[in-house]
């Protein structure tokens, strides 16, 4: 049914035993993400080496500029900076947010294959700020590294690569010659430079098309926890675990406060030749009937957009999200209104066209880091309810996203 999801199960481990053993890893990717915020802090790395984040040297290989790499997330080539998510001619009418977070890399990924039997990543942070306080370096500037695995059909995590204490980032990784490599770019920091180390005389090429079919990306436009906060690192974000799960591209339009659907952004979103959008704003704007926000209020804004997008866009599925609660608490005004919005489209005739109820978005009160925010088990969580919404309007809407 259009106005219904299914959770694809690939996505979230159901086993208790499956659950400890992956807050486990959670635990210990967070104690090695609070290392990479603080290098040297408290001088914990002279009792436990691990704590350290490893400087590689990358010697005798050969250097790639990342303008030179398949990249895929970056939606628009006009940008102020090469790793910017949105157009230089963003304008005062989207609110400061948009304009400086534009720079963050949160989705973007290079993806390729390589004969190389070593691989160096080298990278320069656009922002000074490496950290929150409720959400490592590792996942606001740090970069991870995934490895297809054929045998198991699937995307594998390798390794995160972390800020040293020079400000910079480096990760050096043995490689298995010919295997694809997923590389997710920081969240909530931007990219001076980005360099790749392979070995000398090796080749490096972009992957062949996805099995899925799915070639346009699946643009997702949200607030902050689109945005990916708070992962312990990029490949947390549901964002992109949906993207490796269902084998389809991504673009991230999450704005940290920021995403409160001004009409500008509909044709940003609407300049994307898109598979499917995803419309996830709510915890950024105000309602009339409840608490409101001047200029950001649901009433005000929410309908003008859809309409624009819709407009601009025929044919391609919108997915209508809810206000997530880690508490399952009950509807507020701004979830009632995407809900009658819904139906009074629907009545209209308005086809691939998906409500994702807030219900099914967290599992259980142990989803988040400040009973906002999505921790890693979070992420799992809402990766599996936007994932199954998300393969439901691509379905609905009968390959036009291909």
């Amino acid at each position: 049914m259009e106005n219904s999801h299914k959770a694809d199960k690939r996505i979230f481990p159901s086993t208790a035993a499956a659950r400890l053993a992956f807050c486990a890893a959670a635990a210990g990717a967070s104690l090695l993400a609070f290392a990479a915020k603080r290098p040297g802090a408290d001088g914990i790395e002279k009792y436990d080496p691990r704590m350290a984040a490893a400087e590689a040297s990358g010697k005798g290989l050969e250097w790639i500029d990342g303008r030179d790499l398949p990249l895929e997330g970056k939606a628009f080539p006009d940008t102020s900076h090469w790793y910017d998510r949105l157009p230089a001619n963003v304008s005062g009418n989207v609110n400061a947010g948009v304009r400086k977070m534009k720079h963050h890399t949160a989705g973007m990924q290079f993806r390729f294959s390589t004969d190389s039997k070593r691989l160096c990543f080298k990278w320069t942070p656009l922002f000074k700020s490496l950290a929150m306080d409720h959400m490592p370096a590792t996942g606001a500037s740090g970069i991870d590294v995934y490895r297809f695995d054929g045998e198991k059909g699937r995307w594998v995590y390798v390794k995160t690569g972390r800020i040293g204490k020079a400000a910079e980032g480096s990760l050096e990784i043995p490689w298995i010659p010919g295997a694809p490599c997923l590389v997710n770019l920081p969240l909530y920091n931007g990219i001076k430079k980005f360099s790749l180390g392979v070995e000398k005389g090796s080749s490096v090429k972009p992957l062949p098309p996805r099995k899925s079919g799915i070639a346009k990306p699946v643009v997702f436009y949200g607030t902050s926890i689109t945005h990916g906060g708070c992962a312990s690192r990029p490949g947390m974000s549901f964002v992109n675990i949906v993207g490796r799960e269902l084998d389809v591209p991504v673009v991230n339009l999450g704005f940290s406060g920021s995403g409160v659907m001004e009409y500008e952004m509909s044709e940003h979103l609407a300049a994307i030749d898109a598979s499917c959008y995803v419309l996830d704003c709510l915890w950024n704007m105000g309602s009339l009937k409840g608490t409101p926000k001047k200029g950001r209020n649901v009433e005000e804004n929410y309908e003008k957009f859809i309409r624009n997008l819709r407009a601009k866009r025929p044919g391609v599925p919108i997915v209508m999200a809810g206000m997530c609660d880690v508490y399952r608490g009950e509807e507020n005004a701004k979830d009632v209104f995407v809900r009658d919005l819904f139906a009074k489209l629907k009545a209209e005739g308005w086809k691939d066209l998906i409500l994702l109820p807030k219900a099914g978005m967290y599992t259980d009160s142990e989803g988040t880091v400040d009973g906002v925010h999505p921790n890693d088990w979070g992420m799992m969580s809402m990766a599996k309810a936007y994932g199954g919404a998300v393969a439901e309007a691509l379905r609905s809407g009968k390959g036009a996203g291909k």
